[in-house]
């Protein structure tokens, strides 16, 4: 919750002004992860939210699975990010346990997700229903892109 409301507050990616006029051969690989992603605010709001939102849903036992499904990619491409541009290895190790944890969440409640996968893969395709949620979707990451700008 922590990383994702200092996302969301715009407080992690900032760096002083004199890195960006460093070469890009001359940067090491953490600057130049937090000068790519802090360069865009409403980006960095939307990776907050990805985190926060999925990590209040994981307090509760009622909406802890689902948490854990949607903080799934967003811990996967951070440790991504951590191991391949070689960040210090006390965050490798903990993002590495922040995966890991959410991995055994997902793996707790992997029989509600594959009756769910099953289920989904053998229903019948309502059209309008995908195509009316995936305009609400693409209206509220418009809206929050607005807001943050």
């Amino acid at each position: 919750m922590i990383y994702g409301l200092i996302k969301i507050f715009g407080i992690q990616f900032i760096l002083p002004s004199e890195v960006y006029e460093i070469p890009l051969k001359d940067i090491d690989g953490v600057t130049l992860t937090w000068a790519f992603m802090g360069f865009s605010k409403w980006f960095s709001l939307l990776l907050g939210l990805f985190e926060f939102v999925p990590a209040v849903l994981l307090l509760f036992n009622k909406t802890k699975l689902i948490g854990a499904i949607i903080l799934f990619p967003s811990l996967l491409a951070i440790f991504l990010i951590n191991n391949a541009f070689d960040f210090f290895v006390h965050m490798k190790i903990f993002t590495g346990l922040l995966l890991l944890a959410d991995l055994i969440i997902l793996y707790w409640g992997r029989k509600p997700i594959l009756t769910f996968m099953n289920e989904a893969t053998q229903a019948k395709i309502q059209w309008r229903e995908v195509i009316f949620n995936t305009f609400l979707i693409m209206a509220l990451v418009v809206l929050i892109i607005l807001f943050a700008m």
